[in-house]
C-alpha cells in the first residue's frame, strides 16, 4: 500500500517526467553523436580508399598494367596498410579479364558502391584467391575466406574507377569499425537509459517518502485539532520550501481559529457575567414596581428605569453584533477610496467643543491629501471610539492630539493623550470584549469600544498598538500601503 502511495505522489510523477525528458534529450544527443561520428568515419574511409586507388593508379600511369598488378599483389600480401581500417578488397581487370585482386568477379561499375558479404562455413562454396564470390547476387555479395567459420553479415564500402578504356579497378574496405562504433554508441545509450530509469525510480521514491512523511505530519496535526487538541501545531523544517510555507499558513490559520475560540469562550463568560447586573437591576425594579408602587408616578418611574435598563442591554447586543459582523468580513464590499485626512479633520472639528466643555484640549497634526481604501462608516467608528476614550477617561486639563503620518510602507495614525494611561500589563486585556479597568467601572460603558476598534483595524489589514505616551496613552493604528 505504501509503495502505491509513493507511485501516486506528485514528486514521483515529476521524477518520471524529468526522466522521460532526460531520455528524450539523451536520444537526440545520441542521434547527433551517431550522425557526426559515422559521417566522420565514412569520410575517413573514403579518403583511405581514394589514397589506395591513387597508389595503384600512379603505378599504372608510370609502367602500365604489370606495375599495377604488382602493387595490388604487394598490398594484398602485406598486413600493414598504414590505416586503422581492415578487410581490404581489390579487383583489377582489363580487356582479357581479371588480372589481380582477392575477388573472383565484380560488376564493373564506376563510383561508390556498397557490397554486402555473408559469413558462412567453408562447405558453402569454393574459395579463390582468399575470397570467393556468391554468384547468386550479381557479383555484389562477398564471402571472405579469412572468416570461413563466422556467421552473420558484413558490409564493404568501395569505389570503382576506370584507369583506361579497358582497365577497371575496384577497391573496397570493410566497415567493421563503423559497425563497432555504432554498437558501442547503442550500448552506451542503453546503459544511460537503464541508469537514468534506476536513478529516477530511486530518487522519486526517496522524495516521495519524504513528501509523504511531511504530508502525514500535517494530516496528524489537523486530526489532532479535530480531536480537540487546539494547541498542536505543525513542525517547520526552516528551509522555507513550499511545504514549510503551507505549514506556516496552516499554523497561522490554527492560531486564528484558536484565538476565535478563546474569544468565543471569553464572550460567553463575559456575557453571562456582564449582563447579569443590568438584568438583575431590571428584575429588581420590576419587582419593586409590582410590590411597592402605589401611584401612577411610581409606576411611571419604574417603567422609565426598566426601559433604560433594556436600552442598555440592547446597546450591548448591538455592539456585539457589530463586532461579529466586522470579524466576519461582511463589510469588505463597502470598501472604497476615501480621504483619511478629511475624515479625521471632520471628527476633530466635531469633538473640539466636547473637549472644551470638559476643560480639555483636542489638537490635530494631520497631513493633507492622505487617501486609503476602506469602509468610511467603520473608520469613523474606529477613530470616534479612540477620541471618546481619550476624552472620557482623562482628567480636566488633558491634552489630546490626533495625528497622521505617511511612511514609505504605511499610513500611521495616532490618538495620544496626557492622562493617566493604561498599565502595560493591562494593555492587551483592554482589547478583549467586556474587559474594563477597575478605575473606569464607575463610568458608563460596556467594555466593547477598544474591542470594536481592534476588529475594524484587523478588517482593514491594520495593526492597533497601545503604548506609553509619557505621560498618558498613545493608540497607534498603522495601515499598510498598497493593500
Amino acid at each position: 500500500m505504501r509503495r502505491l502511495r509513493i507511485i501516486h505522489t506528485e514528486s514521483f510523477r515529476l521524477a518520471a517526467l524529468f526522466a522521460v525528458l532526460f531520455l528524450g534529450l539523451a536520444g537526440v544527443l545520441m542521434g547527433l553523436t551517431y550522425w557526426i561520428v559515422e559521417g566522420t568515419q565514412r569520410a575517413e574511409l573514403e579518403r583511405v580508399i581514394d589514397a589506395d586507388i591513387g597508389t595503384i593508379e600512379n603505378g599504372f600511369r608510370g609502367q602500365g598494367i604489370r606495375e599495377a598488378v604488382e602493387v595490388v599483389q604487394q598490398r594484398l600480401g602485406s598486413d600493414a596498410t598504414n590505416t586503422d581500417w581492415t578487410g581490404e578488397y581489390i579487383y583489377l581487370a582489363d580487356g582479357s579479364g581479371k588480372r589481380a585482386g582477392n575477388l573472383d568477379a565484380l560488376d564493373e561499375k564506376v563510383g561508390l558502391m556498397w557490397l554486402t558479404r555473408p559469413y558462412r562455413s567453408p562447405s558453402d562454396g569454393a574459395r579463390a584467391n582468399g575470397t570467393s564470390l556468391d554468384r547468386g547476387t550479381s557479383g555484389r555479395t562477398l564471402r571472405p575466406a579469412n572468416r570461413p567459420d563466422a556467421y552473420g553479415r558484413g558490409t564493404v564500402l568501395g569505389k570503382g574507377v576506370a584507369l583506361a578504356n579497358d582497365v577497371y579497378l575496384f577497391i573496397g574496405r570493410d566497415t567493421a569499425t563503423i559497425v563497432a562504433t555504432r554498437t558501442r554508441l547503442i550500448h552506451a545509450f542503453g546503459w544511460v537509459t537503464a541508469i537514468t530509469l534506476l536513478l529516477a525510480a530511486a530518487g522519486g521514491s526517496v522524495f516521495s517518502m519524504q513528501f509523504l512523511r511531511r504530508v502525514d505530519a500535517i494530516a496528524r496535526t489537523c486530526n489532532a485539532i479535530v480531536a480537540g487538541r487546539f494547541n498542536d501545531r505543525i513542525a517547520l523544517r526552516g528551509n522555507d520550501d513550499e511545504l514549510d510555507r503551507l505549514a506556516g499558513s496552516i499554523n497561522l490559520m490554527l492560531d486564528r481559529i484558536s484565538e476565535l475560540l478563546e474569544n468565543l469562550q471569553q464572550v460567553s463568560s463575559d456575557i453571562a457575567h456582564d449582563l447579569r447586573t443590568p438584568l438583575t437591576h431590571l428584575r429588581k425594579r420590576l419587582e419593586d414596581a409590582r410590590d411597592k408602587s402605589t401611584t401612577v408616578d411610581h409606576y411611571s418611574t419604574a417603567v422609565t428605569q426598566a426601559v433604560e435598563d433594556t436600552d442598555e442591554l440592547l446597546g450591548i447586543f448591538s455592539a456585539l453584533l457589530r463586532i461579529s459582523q466586522v470579524d466576519a468580513g461582511t463589510r469588505l464590499a463597502a470598501f472604497h477610496e476615501l480621504s483619511l485626512s478629511g475624515l479625521l479633520k471632520e471628527l476633530c472639528a466635531m469633538y473640539v467643543p466636547v473637549a472644551e466643555d470638559e476643560g480639555k484640549s483636542l489638537q490635530q497634526r494631520l497631513m493633507d491629501g492622505v487617501t486609503m481604501d476602506g469602509d468610511q462608516e467603520l473608520l469613523t467608528q474606529l477613530f470616534s471610539n479612540l477620541i471618546e476614550n481619550a476624552l472620557r477617561h482623562t482628567p480636566s486639563g488633558t491634552q489630546v492630539v490626533v495625528s497622521v503620518t505617511v511612511l514609505p510602507d504605511a499610513v500611521v495614525t495616532t490618538v495620544a493623550d496626557s492622562g493617566p494611561g493604561i498599565p502595560e500589563h493591562e494593555r492587551a486585556k483592554v482589547l478583549r470584549r467586556f474587559y474594563r479597568l477597575s478605575g473606569s467601572r464607575s463610568s458608563r460603558g460596556y467594555g466593547l469600544g477598544l474591542s470594536l476598534v481592534n476588529s475594524i483595524a484587523n478588517l482593514h489589514g491594520a495593526s492597533l498598538v497601545l503604548s506609553d505616551n509619557s505621560p498618558g496613552l498613545k493608540a497607534t493604528v498603522s495601515f499598510r500601503r498598497g493593500k
